[in-house]
């Protein structure tokens, strides 16, 4: 029994791993809260990223789209993105961003808290660029 506890212990730690490594390589926020404050403070949305460790398109959205430097770079310019784990990180985050599907992510108006638009399922990157222009402009269009 020690045994199997100890597996399912190490099992759960490195899954926990994986999203935190990948958060840190492409530098977004695993905080909620403090993701939600800078984007405040940098008059950005929020680009709010729910995925899974367990989930095979999570990991190709996260390696093949968000990894790559035509996304990198317009997050960088227009958004403060945060990335959570939809089991893991529940309750850190509102329920109304409880994704049913994943990969989801959510482009959200700080200062309401409300998403302005909703990307859902894997998307390539050049697809990805477009709903990071319309969700921007949707933004933008919201907060004038």
């Amino acid at each position: 029994m020690k045994i199997l506890l100890s597996l399912l212990l190490t099992f759960s730690f490195a899954l926990s791993a994986q999203i935190d490594e990948f958060a840190s390589e492409v530098n977004y926020l695993r905080d909620y809260k403090s993701a939600l404050k800078t984007a405040k403070e940098q008059n950005k949305p929020l680009m709010l990223v729910v995925v899974g460790d367990y989930c095979p398109w999570c990991k190709k959205f996260e390696r093949k789209t968000l990894n790559s430097s035509l996304i990198q770079n317009q997050v960088k310019k227009d958004f403060i993105p945060i990335i959570i784990d939809k089991t893991k990180d529940k309750g850190t985050y509102p329920p109304e961003f409880y994704a049913r599907r994943i990969p989801t992510v959510f482009f959200i108006n700080p200062t309401t808290q409300k998403h302005v638009f909703e990307s859902m399922g894997y998307s390539k990157k050049v697809t990805f660029a477009i709903d990071m222009d319309l969700a921007l402009k949707a933004y933008k269009k919201e907060i004038k």
